[in-house]
């Protein structure tokens, strides 16, 4: 049977999880035994954040912004300051933000 653990910090926020095939194992400094529920549900927390949800976005934009570059578009001042939030959520300048902005309709706006 797994063993299943959660790490939180010290405001309770979830950092990560972990699993083990074994039940026969020391879990790690930091981490706290939980149940497959409690695992479940903070594994779910931590891939829908916003920070990956930007992590995620970014990756998009890049697609994106390689393909309108390869074409000859020139981006819109709506989209570089979308970028620019995207990116500061990703990389934990703005930790304030609980949801992405909304993006431009087109990479030109």
């Amino acid at each position: 049977m797994p063993t299943y653990a959660i790490e939180k910090s010290s405001d309770g926020r979830i950092l990560s999880c972990a699993s083990w095939r074994s039940e026969k194992i020391e879990i790690p400094s930091g981490f706290t035994a939980c149940s497959a529920e409690e695992y479940s549900a903070a594994k779910a927390a931590i891939t829908s954040s916003v920070r990956n949800q930007a992590l995620a976005a970014l990756v998009d934009l890049r697609a994106k912004a390689a393909m309108a570059t390869a074409m000859g578009e020139t981006f819109g001042e709506q989209t570089r300051n979308y970028v620019r939030a995207v990116q500061a959520i990703a990389d934990g300048s703005d930790v304030k933000s609980i949801a992405l902005p909304a993006a431009p309709a087109s990479l030109s706006d």
